[in-house]
């Protein structure tokens, strides 16, 4: 199983999840500062001890070569895709400018084509 953003809050709750209610036993974590991220170490260790295999490498979704890359290595058949990758820039809709909003959506809006094109 893959989870993107997976060294993040959401992404770390979703793997823990999936260890803890549907037994999955090998996780990739993908996220922009991969093994760099806060917390990663502990997570990993965390899952680890509930009895996964798990894997955390840097890749930034939102760029096409990086993703192809990163699907390329998987190992084993990859059962899934949670895409928990994001940005929080909190405003509300129209306080967003052109910038703020493209930094928000990349990870979600560009990642996400990447997986279905």
């Amino acid at each position: 199983m893959l989870v993107t953003g997976g060294t993040g809050t959401l992404g770390g709750l979703v793997a823990r999840h999936l260890v803890a209610a549907h037994g999955v036993r090998s996780l990739v974590l993908a996220s922009r500062q991969g093994p760099a991220a806060a917390g990663a170490a502990q997570l990993q260790a965390e899952l680890a001890a509930a009895g996964a295999q798990v894997e955390i490498v840097a890749c930034d979704l939102a760029e096409r070569a990086q993703a192809e890359a990163l699907l390329a290595r998987v190992p084993g058949r990859l059962s899934g895709v949670i895409h928990t990758a994001g940005v929080v820039d909190d405003a509300v809709l129209g306080g967003l400018t052109p910038e703020r909003l493209e930094t928000v959506l990349r990870p979600k809006a560009d990642a996400a084509t990447h997986w279905t094109s």
